[in-house]
């Protein structure tokens, strides 16, 4: 059950202009996520991903992407929406304004670049508190959050991952976070779609869910 201070603190960010965490309703769309890529399973997750005909928003990590730079091609070639995870993965919390912003702009490069306008990021960890926020949002980053945690990082059991989105009800406007590198993801992908689609929902990119 999700804390009344976590509540509080959604309430909040839903709020702030430049943060995105729940997408809007009328569309009947939600974004499925993936955090910590590229790696040696990413083409996995692509081939289910086509297979399935949905698109994804991927958060990659600059310093992954620097040694996996045909990978980052594929995630575009393939139609799917790549965006900043921070250069080396370290929280956004422990570093200084500069280091921050030089992070995002090495990730930035490693990616070659992104979709036109305001550049998105992701915390790792969703780590941000009022100083990192203000940084990133000054340097005009869109600052990309989620409304569904699956708990993969932590959860090696699809049928598990699958029942926490299942039976928490995925709603229109919700941003699903899952992790790459993780075989019980991908086994659990394609019944989570299933459960999507059979509410009449359609999977998006992160950047199409708000386009809506």
């Amino acid at each position: 059950m999700t804390s009344l201070r976590a509540r509080i603190r959604d309430a909040v960010l839903d709020r702030v202009p430049g943060i995105l965490r729940r997408g809007p309703v009328v569309a009947n769309r939600v974004a499925l996520t993936f955090d910590d890529g590229p790696d040696h399973m990413t083409p996995d997750y692509l081939d289910v991903l086509d297979e399935l005909g949905v698109p994804a928003t991927f958060f990659l990590v600059g310093a992954r992407a620097e040694d996996h730079p045909r990978l980052v091609n594929e995630y575009r070639r393939r139609g799917h929406q790549i965006a900043s995870h921070g250069y080396d993965h370290r929280r956004f919390t422990q570093l200084g304004h500069a280091e921050l912003l030089d992070q995002c702009a090495r990730t930035d490069d490693a990616i070659g670049g992104q979709l036109s306008g305001r550049s998105w990021v992701r915390p790792p960890h969703g780590s941000l508190d009022v100083r990192s926020m203000l940084s990133l949002l000054s340097a005009r980053y869109t600052v990309a959050l989620w409304t569904i945690d699956t708990l993969d990082h932590g959860e090696r059991d699809a049928d598990a991952i699958v029942a926490r989105c299942v039976n928490g009800g995925v709603r229109a406007g919700d941003v699903l976070l899952f992790h790459e590198g993780q075989q019980w993801t991908l086994d659990a992908l394609p019944r989570v779609v299933e459960s999507i689609r059979a509410q009449g929902l359609e999977c998006v990119t992160m950047h199409d869910l708000y386009a809506a």
